[in-house]
């Protein structure tokens, strides 16, 4: 048993096979370490929420966010109130039916406050004075899950055509 001191010298090169220029990179602890990973869940979950309306809305990021703040005071007043939203994106309006139009919003919220953020959601029926539906399309803990990949149809693809409530 030897002792290390410094983190840096914890780590040893050395040659890899038979050609001198290959090296590895390998880690010395003495048994006195132990590595532990943290097995709690992220501080953050990750919402991706379709609104659909039957005009086209120009949303901002600004009245998305005092739109979900209002519903949450109004419907789980204070405690409501202190839940922590971040909107990350937002796509443009597109026309996912005949006579509705769609986009898609990705939003951050703090884990504790997720059940509050997604019934406040899903009570909201209008923006900018229209009618609208806002649903909770998937939710993640990991943000890019919720990206589109190369893969997946595009947000006007009939996979995400979604009916709003009657308005």
């Amino acid at each position: 048993f030897f002792e290390i001191n410094d983190p840096k010298q914890w780590y040893q090169r050395r040659v890899r096979g038979n050609n001198l220029r290959t090296y590895e990179t390998i880690m010395i602890l003495p048994k006195a370490v132990k590595l532990s990973f943290s097995k709690l869940p992220p501080n953050w979950s990750y919402l991706k929420v379709s609104v659909v309306a039957p005009v086209n809305l120009d949303i901002t990021d600004i009245e998305f966010k005092s739109a979900i703040m209002q519903s949450l005071q109004v419907h789980h007043g204070k405690v409501g109130s202190l839940s922590h939203v971040d909107v990350l994106k937002i796509t443009s309006m597109s026309k996912c039916h005949s006579d509705y139009y769609s986009c898609h919003v990705i939003l951050r919220v703090a884990r504790q406050h997720k059940q509050h953020v997604w019934s406040a959601l899903t009570l909201i029926n209008t923006f900018q004075g229209s009618r609208c539906s806002i649903n909770v399309v998937k939710e993640s803990p990991v943000l890019v899950s919720l990206l589109p990949s190369q893969t997946s149809p595009h947000i006007g693809h009939s996979r995400y055509r979604h009916q709003p409530a009657v308005f």
